[in-house]
């Protein structure tokens, strides 16, 4: 059942945040805004190993995005900043080998 959560207009958001979790999955954000204006604003993913850090990823936020988590993502967070009020709906679906 995907669970949805409100992301207030120019505030960083937590969508989800895993910490010491290595097996791949899959999501898929769906953002809409209550009245039915474009989308705006950025995606903020974090992916890290344990050992090895690295840059946060900044994407513009897109009505469907799909992310990724691999094998050596241990600490993976995703956080949205949107331009106006949005509502986003995350569906999760588990990687395969």
């Amino acid at each position: 059942m995907p669970r949805t959560i409100p992301c207030p207009a120019d505030q960083w958001t937590i969508i989800f945040q895993h910490a010491f979790v290595q097996l791949p999955a899959t999501w898929t954000l769906v953002f809409r805004a209550p009245d039915g204006s474009p989308i705006a604003g950025e995606l903020r993913v974090r992916r890290s190993s344990w050992v090895f850090p690295n840059p946060p990823e900044l994407l513009p936020l897109q009505p469907v995005m799909h992310l990724r988590r691999g094998w050596w993502n241990t600490f993976f967070s995703v956080q949205a900043k949107p331009s106006r009020d949005l509502i986003v709906e995350v569906r999760r679906g588990m990687v395969l080998p």
